[in-house]
Order: C-alpha cells, then structure tokens, then sequence
C-alpha cells in the first residue's frame, strides 16, 4: 500500500461498531463509499428495470452510464474528508491534519457539494458538451450529497478551495481529490459523455437521489459489510473486489429485489370462476399497450369492476417489464383499509409461484389494521448522531442505519418499497412535496404502476398536486391508471396534460380521434405521441334507471327511513357533517328503531370496530336477517370505494358526483328477498330559478360550511330534478357535465353568482398555493428557495378547518391509561394512538387537566413520542348511561368547554338527550 493510500485510509467513516468488543472499532471512509457503489451497482445489475430506467433518463448507453452513477454514489461521502467531520471522532482524527480536532457544526452533505462548486474540475470528471460543467453536474452531486433525504444547501457563488480550507484543510482536500482520482481509474469511467447535458441530469437526479439514499441504508449496515481494517487490503482495488462479493446477500436480503410477475393472468383469479368479466374488463386485457410510460384512464359506474381492470392493466405492465409491482391510492383511511381487504386477497396471483411478494398498507392508521403486515427491509442497529449540532441541516449527521430504521418503524412508507401497496393518495403525494426522503418514495413509485381511484374526489389544491405527481411518474419513467364513475372532461384532460408534461420532449399527443370526450363508459390510453378515446359498452347487469324523489324538509327523510326501517329493509342515511347525523341518530333511536351511526368523530379504536361491523353487516356477504330493519346514519365516510349495500337509502343534497357515488350503495347487488325497485331520496332545497345567497344555508345551516360552492348545489339540483332520474350508466356524463362544464355559470340564478366566482376563485388560489408547494421536476434535485427548511411542513391537504387531535384517558387506581388500554395492553403506543380523536382546533386551545391529575398526566405524556407534542390530552369521567365526559381549554373567556364520549355516538360537545333521557 502507497503512502497515499495509507493516509485515504486513515480518514473514518463510521465508527459505531455493532460488537466493539470484537474487531475493529471503525470502518474507513473509503471502503464505505466502496460498499454504497457495490450496492448501487448491484441493483442496477439485478433490478433491470430500475437501471434501464435510470440510464434512458441520463439518455446514456449502458456502458457510459453504469460507470458513471456508480462514480458518483462513491462520492456521496466526498464531505467527510473535511476535518470538520473528522473532529466529531477526536481520537480517530487523521495524523495528517497539523492541528488538533476541533468539534464544530457541519453538513457533509453540503459540504460535499460545496467541494465540487469550489473545483468541478478537481475531480476531473467526464467532459460534455453544450452547457458549462457545474450547470451539467450540479443536479446529480447534489443527489448524491444529499442521501440523507433532503437536497443540501447551495453554496455561496464565490466559494474557492481557499474558502474552503477551513473546513476541510488543505490536507482533507487533498485526499479527496486523490480518492476520486483512485475511483475514476478503478471503474474505468469514460473520459468524455458528449451526449449528457443539463436537461436529462435535472431529470435523472430524483431517481438517482432515491438510489443513493437506499445504497447507503442498505451499505450502511454491519450484518452485510461489517468494519474492516485499513490494513486488512493491500489497495482499494482489493477492498472493491471484497465489496462486490458482498452485495448479491445484501440486496437479495434486504427485501427491495421485486419479486417477479406471473407470465400471464386470467380474470378467474382476480373475480372468480363464476363471473364473467365486464366490458371495461376485457378492454383492460386486450388494448394494445403503448411503448414507453402510459397513461389509463378509466371511466366507468360505481361497482362496475374498475379495480379488477386496473389489476389486469397493472398486471401486463408487470410481465411486460414495465413496472415491478403497483400502489393503489384512495382519498380516505377507511377506502384505504376496504382497498387493502381487497387486495390482499387477489395481489398473490399477479406474481408468480415461486416468488414472495411484499404488501403493504400506507396511511396514518395502518398499523391497526389487522390485516397489515409489511416489506421486510432489514434496519441498521439504534445509533446516535455523531455530534448534537449538524449544521445547516440538523438532521444531517443522522447515521444511515438510525435513518432507516426510523423509515422502517413508520411502515407507510414500506408501500413504496413494497411489491404491492394500498394507501390514502397522501403517502404519495408526499413524493413530491419537499418532505424528508421523499426522493425514494418516488423511486418506489417509478418502479409501481401508480391507480389513483376515485380521482375526481379531491379539491382544486389536491388535484394540482396530483398534476405534479403524474408529471413526475411520467418523467421518471413510470406509468399510472385513474379511475373514476364520475370524472369531468375539463379534469380529466388536466391530468393527461401533466403527464404529457412529465414525457418532455417524448409527449405532444395527438388529440383522440372522432371522439370529444362525452362518451361513457370511457377508456383512454395516453402515451407518448399516443392518445385514444375508446367507449365501452356498458356492463349488461348494471345498467339501470334509478328514479329520484326530493324532500325538502329533514323531517320527511327521517320519517321515510323509519318507514323503511320498520318495513325490514336495510337502510341508509347520508348526512353532510358530524353534527347533522348526531341529530338524525338521536330522533330514529328515541323512535325505538335499531339504529348504528359511522363518521370520523369516533376514536380510531371505535372507528375501526364500527367499520368492520357495518362492512360485514351490509357488505356484499351480509345475510337478510341480520340486514332485516336496520338503519346506518353515516356522513361522507361511506360515500366512495366501500362495498356497501341498502335496500333503502337517503341522502342530503351534496355535489352531483358525490351523490352518483351515493346512489352506487343503493341496491348495489342482487338480492332474492328483495321486493319492488330501488328510489332514491334526495333532500334539498327547491332549485327555484330566484335563488338567493342562503338558499342552501337555510336548510343545511351546518353543512353550508362544508360544501361552499352554493353555486354547484344549486347546479346539482337543478341537474337532478330535471333528469328526475339517475341513469347509469348512460346519463352520467351529462348529469356531471351539466354541473362542471364550460357552460354551467351561464345557469347559475343571479343570486348565487357571487358564491360561484367565490368558489371560482378559492379553487384558483389553492392551485396557485400548490403550484408553490410541489417540487419542480424540471428543476432537478436541487435546494431551491426556502421550502425545505426545516421549520416548513408542507401539507398534502389544505384545510380551511383545522384539526388538532385529542388523546382519551382514563384515570385508574392513580395512573392515566389511554382509553383504548384493554385493545392493546402490551403496547402503550398503539393503545394512545387507538385512543385518538381529532377535531376542529377552533374548539381546542390546550389542556384542562385536573390538577389532582396533574402528575398521573405528566408521566402518562412521558412516553409520547416528539411527534405527539401537538396532541390533546383528555381524561375522561364516566358519568353512566356508556358515556364519559372531560373538558378541554379554550380560547374563550369560560376557559374550559365540556365534551361527551361514547363509544356509540362518539365525540360530542353537547348531550345527546335520547341517551341522557333529557
């Protein structure tokens, strides 16, 4: 060994060994970024899809581009030669250095980059052509620099490797340059890529940024390349060839390999022997896929099968090459979870036999789903940070291993490493949001066929950031399936826009030919240079007229569900906030009828036990009698991607997409013991052509809040009464495009039109909020503005009613327990956060503990994690009847406001005087 390498050698780039009773105590710089290049270049080599994907973007043949990322992962620690770094480890600082360690705050990461800003010729990269080096590089070192899951901070415009010497010292620049020099020699990288240019390394850079920070997890830990001496190789190059040994067990344990598509699939494994597929199904299995990312679109009724096609599409993607697995994502927990069900049983059969697939569920309560079990990515053993400081980046010198293990315990984001995954669409929008890693959710993603069901659920601020996500999938290289039964034309050409948008110079579509968009069902295909409309015939057994009946009072929806209730049927009511089902709750159940109430007021171990108990109850395999004579009061949580079934159903009057989403739970399968034929009730106000600005509130006070856009109500209603029926699936396009479409303002009343330019203007500026928010794939992986400070948490959703979330307690023998303490005696964790309940913060300013409590509280709240500071503890009373009571402060003057709990009706403010006998 020269004496130059001895002092490459010298410099330490992990030294928390896992036995340090045994074997050396560190593990030099050097090997490490030897073992992430190992591991990068392994999965490129065995995951093909993953590489060929990563090499189109860089727009490089294989033999050019593999060297060069491979190059570049060996320089994501280049920072740690600085002997800023060094000094973290005082007794493992380089004899080189000809000072003593000072321990100061420092990002490797940015000063990784900074190393390049100061001297892009320093490390004697391969040469372009067309625009100047740093503009070329900048993308891709900051990917690499930043594996610790965010971009790190741009250097100043000046900086010189004078400027820098008091960070790394002439001595630590050195070594890195000689150290690059080395790995430049050893991977044979090519001496010019004439073709490389600053468009396709902006491109290439998330893919690359999610490589790095997954190569380093995985050659990060000691089970796979355990520490070794300096003196255990006689030179790098035998340290590389030892490496390389390593990484076949590394990658093949780690769980992230996919696991293989099933050649071929018929739809008896994904509907079942005895059903016949429906039209929509068999275009999913015979249209031609087009080259490259694509673009599905499926529009069709609700229960029509959708899920199953997108199955088939995403299953010919898989054994085509083109993707590795999916991520099905749904607006809500409780869609998310009914999803999960479903997949579970039919996700087996898109893989082949001998192949063990990974599934995984994404969303804030997955891990009290019973169904749930996650990928089996292997975390590092509990490290700490190498200093408490961390420089511009506070969570920079957070280890690999520490990093992911902690991506390990919040399993959501398993679903983006997972073969197959189900979660609220929040967990991927969170790929392109400037949030901590998301560079490899968005690996995960690019490598899934991306189904976002239910796509027309969403506000204007969610549907840009869905735009956002598309582009970003279709420039990485990914392809995704939208579904919907009631999806607007100006929203759906939107959405293929931004894919378009995310191909680059591959998109430019044509328009479809002969077709407007107005067809329905409706399948479209959208790739680049590729776009084309197909109607599909309506599946035979769904098609139907549903006639329509409007109420105008509550009163008279009340009495038709006792009605019907009492008539043995199995009965819905829809309502459009909390407060308005309580009521309807406690008016059926004071007339003695057998009444179950569902909303998002309960805590989440109630919420879950009620969502099984209403699944099994009014599913597709629940029985008559237990059906007969009951009724469900539910708000929107029931409205989408539940299978639910009644035989009678009413429901306040909502948009006119949600109530053709309502109406599917009406009569939704066939039943023998039905008599008669299905109507839905619909209460509203009359849709007088002089309708004024209260004419919603005036019956629906509460709900005014909720839905805002009086303008579209009236649209809605309108819409309804005139077509006085729902046909489906023939007239559901016009019935929404009477409501959304370009000429729907001219209906509006006079009256209203103030709420409709309102509305108008709200949805602008949340897209404009949004545009702002999401990251920029053009931009490249790179720190831009102020958005990934850590002070701002950028939201997936915009709420004009804020949430805070409350903890239930009870108070036994002298210590706070969470109120769902006997569903998870063994893990305080789960317990709390079964215990949780959120609501609007206007209601909540803090805590009312008691002070006899006070001490109980504080060593209950001991435990909480920091991501629990903003989260209100509330010990409840017992005050009989099933019900308990507790108080929170306000920002009022009486300082405190009483609430009741029950497991039955939930979280209220008020008594609910059919329980109080009041």
């Amino acid at each position: 060994m020269t004496e130059t390498d001895a002092t490459i050698l010298s410099f330490w780039g992990k030294a928390q060994p896992c036995n340090p009773d045994r074997g050396p105590r560190w593990h030099p710089l050097a090997f490490h970024c030897l073992d992430v290049a190992a591991v990068g270049e392994a999965l490129l080599t065995r995951h093909h899809g993953l590489g060929d994907s990563l090499f189109r973007l860089l727009d490089l043949p294989r033999d050019q581009a593999a060297p060069l990322v491979r190059f570049l992962l060996c320089l994501h620690d280049i920072g740690k030669f600085a002997k800023r770094f060094q000094a973290k480890v005082p007794h493992l600082y380089p004899a080189c250095f000809d000072d003593g360690p000072e321990p100061l705050a420092y990002d490797h990461g940015a000063g990784g980059l900074r190393l390049f800003s100061a001297d892009i010729d320093l490390f004697q990269l391969p040469t372009t052509d067309g625009s100047s080096a740093w503009r070329i590089w900048q993308p891709l070192i900051s990917a690499v620099a930043g594996h610790h899951g965010t971009p790190p901070a741009l250097p100043w415009s000046n900086e010189t490797l004078v400027t820098l010497r008091s960070d790394f010292g002439a001595r630590g620049i050195e070594a890195a340059r000689v150290f690059a020099l080395r790995v430049r020699k050893l991977f044979s990288l090519p001496q010019n890529l004439p073709s490389l240019d600053a468009e396709h390394t902006r491109r290439a850079s998330y893919a690359i940024a999610g490589l790095a920070v997954l190569a380093d997890w995985i050659g990060s830990n000691q089970t796979w390349f355990p520490y070794r001496g300096s003196g255990d190789f006689k030179d790098l190059g035998a340290y590389w060839r030892y490496a390389r040994e390593r990484t076949d067990r590394a990658v093949a344990e780690s769980g992230v390999l996919p696991a293989g598509a099933r050649p071929c699939l018929d739809y008896e494994a994904l509907i079942g022997a005895e059903a016949t597929p429906s039209p929509m199904q068999d275009w999913a299995r015979e249209v031609e896929l087009p080259d490259g990312p694509a673009l599905f679109t499926i529009e069709d009724e609700t229960g029509s099968g959708k899920t199953e096609a997108a199955l088939m599409l995403a299953h010919r993607l898989m054994a085509a090459g083109r993707a590795d697995g999916l991520y099905l994502a749904l607006p809500t927990t409780a869609t998310a979870n009914a999803m999960f069900d479903r997949l579970g049983k039919a996700y087996r059969a898109l893989f082949a036999d001998d192949a063990a697939p990974s599934i995984a569920l994404a969303h804030g309560a997955r891990d009290m789903h019973e169904g749930f079990r996650s990928a089996v990515l292997r975390g590092g053993h509990a490290e700490y940070p190498y200093s408490e400081d961390g420089g511009e980046d506070g969570d920079s010198e957070t280890t690999a291993s520490a990093a992911c293990a902690a991506w390990i315990a919040d399993d959501r984001r398993l679903a983006f490493l997972a073969d197959a995954g189900a979660g609220t669409v929040d967990q991927a929008l969170l790929a392109v949001l400037p949030n901590r890693h998301q560079s490899l959710r968005l690996l995960g993603l690019r490598s899934r066929v991306l189904v976002l069901d239910e796509i027309h659920a969403y506000d204007a601020y969610m549907r840009r950031e869905i735009e956002a996500l598309l582009e970003f999938q279709a420039g990485s290289g990914g392809s995704a399936i939208l579904l919907s039964a009631t999806l607007p034309r100006e929203a759906r050409e939107r959405l293929a826009d931004a894919f378009s948008k995310g191909l680059g110079a591959r998109g430019g579509a044509p328009e479809a030919p002969d077709d407007d968009g107005m067809s329905y069902p409706l399948a479209t295909a959208h790739a680049a240079g590729v776009r084309t409309c197909e109607k599909v015939s309506p599946r035979p057994d769904r098609s139907r007229t549903l006639p329509l009946q409007f109420l105008r009072t509550v009163d008279e929806a009340l009495a038709a569900i006792e009605r019907e209730t009492r008539a043995d049927k199995a009965v819905l009511y829809i309502r459009n906030t909390v407060d308005d089902a309580l009521d309807a709750y406690e008016t059926l159940t004071a007339r003695g009828l057998n009444v179950d109430l569902f909303h998002a007021r309960f805590a989440l171990v109630d919420r879950l036990r009620i969502e099984k108990r209403v699944a099994t109850t009014f599913g597709k395999e629940g029985g008559a009698a237990d059906r007969a004579g009951k009724a469900l009061v539910a708000t929107q949580v029931v409205e989408q991607s539940l299978d639910l079934d009644f035989d009678a159903m009413a429901t306040d009057l909502a948009p006119v997409d949600l109530v053709i989403q309502r109406a599917g739970r009406l009569w939704r399968h066939d039943r023998a013991e039905r008599q008669g034929a299905p109507e839905l009730l619909i209460v509203a106000p009359e849709p007088v052509p002089d309708a004024q600005a209260d004419w919603f509130k005036i019956l629906f006070p509460r709900a005014a809040h909720v839905y805002r856009d009086h303008a579209r109500l009236w649209l809605s209603a309108r819409a309804l009464e005139d077509a006085g029926v729902i046909e489906s699936p023939g007239g559901l396009r016009a019935l929404v495009e009477a409501v959304y479409g370009d000429d729907a303002e001219a209906r509006v009343p006079t009256g209203l039109k103030s709420r409709f330019f309102d509305a108008e203007g709200r949805a602008g500026a949340e897209r404009g909020v949004a545009t702002g928010n999401v990251l920029k794939f053009s931009s490249g992986y790179v720190r831009d503005g102020g958005a990934w400070d850590r002070d701002i948490r950028t939201p997936t959703r915009l709420d004009d009613d804020p949430r805070v979330t409350l903890r239930l307690a009870r108070v036994r023998d002298g210590r706070v327990e969470p109120y769902a303490q006997d569903a998870a005696p063994d893990e305080p964790w789960r317990a709390w956060r079964l215990s949780e309940v959120s609501v609007a913060a206007r209601r909540v300013d803090g805590e009312a503990t008691p002070p006899e409590h006070a001490d109980a509280a504080r060593r209950a709240k001991a435990d909480w994690t920091r991501l629990d500071d903003d989260k209100v503890l509330v010990l409840l009373d017992d005050a009989g009847d099933d019900t308990m009571t507790g108080s929170v402060a306000t920002g009022v003057a009486t300082r405190e406001a009483s609430l009741w709990y029950s497991c039955k009706t939930g979280l209220t403010w008020r008594r609910m005087t059919s329980r109080r006998g009041e």
